[in-house]
């Protein structure tokens, strides 16, 4: 069960990098997804999030295949506008690669493509996707049943809904304003974990 935290593309990065080390040893995965920035600002952004002591391995990037690489990170999450998930794969070796979908068919055409992960959303309603109807647990469902790989929830879920997506088969949550813009982005951050604890418990007690 994995806890994937993202950076909203509107506050400084030293303030999100700042929140990221403080908030790393509860997460498994921090994504770069600024969009504004240019490849020497994210390159930059990756080498001080090291400094700040976030392993190299739970650091992702959107989009930026050559960034990532540059800054000797563990993985690059891709859009549909990104470059196509095989041919990243034949580029780098170890990589781990994560692909943003939204369907049954984009999950099932990602998965042969050789995508390690995948984050499907949004879920519930969400401040990031004002006017847009959330996909809702049911079409969760149907994606995790669809595919082998792991996949990441995302989209207005909060520590109390944790349990529900991942009763019906995520791997895990990804969050932005859960704890980017919590009171306290610690206390957000390990509640998020608790839940996610809690079913990997479950799940060690019954296998």
């Amino acid at each position: 069960m994995e806890l994937h935290l993202i950076s909203p593309g509107t506050i400084a990065l030293p303030s999100f990098e700042e929140l990221a080390s403080r908030v790393h040893p509860y997460v498994q995965a921090i994504h770069l997804r600024e969009r504004n920035c240019t490849a020497i600002e994210l390159y930059d952004a990756l080498l001080r999030l090291q400094q700040l002591g976030v392993p190299a391995q739970k650091l992702v990037l959107n989009d930026r295949v050559d960034v990532g690489l540059a800054a000797g990170i563990g993985g690059v999450h891709l859009a549909h506008h990104s470059l196509p998930i095989s041919q990243v794969k034949s580029m780098v070796n170890g990589l781990r690669i994560g692909r943003s979908v939204h369907s049954v068919e984009d999950a099932l055409r990602c998965e042969e493509d050789g995508a390690d992960y995948l984050i499907y959303g949004h879920i519930y309603a969400s401040n990031s996707k004002l006017g847009l109807s959330p996909r809702g647990l049911a079409s969760l469902k149907e994606v995790t049943e669809a595919v082998s790989i792991p996949v990441i929830a995302i989209g207005g879920i909060g520590p109390d809904q944790v349990q529900e997506v991942l009763r019906e088969g995520a791997q895990g949550v990804a969050v932005i304003s859960g704890i980017v813009y919590a009171a306290d982005p610690i206390t957000a951050a390990m509640q998020y974990a608790s839940q996610l604890n809690e079913r990997r418990s479950c799940h060690a007690r019954n296998s």
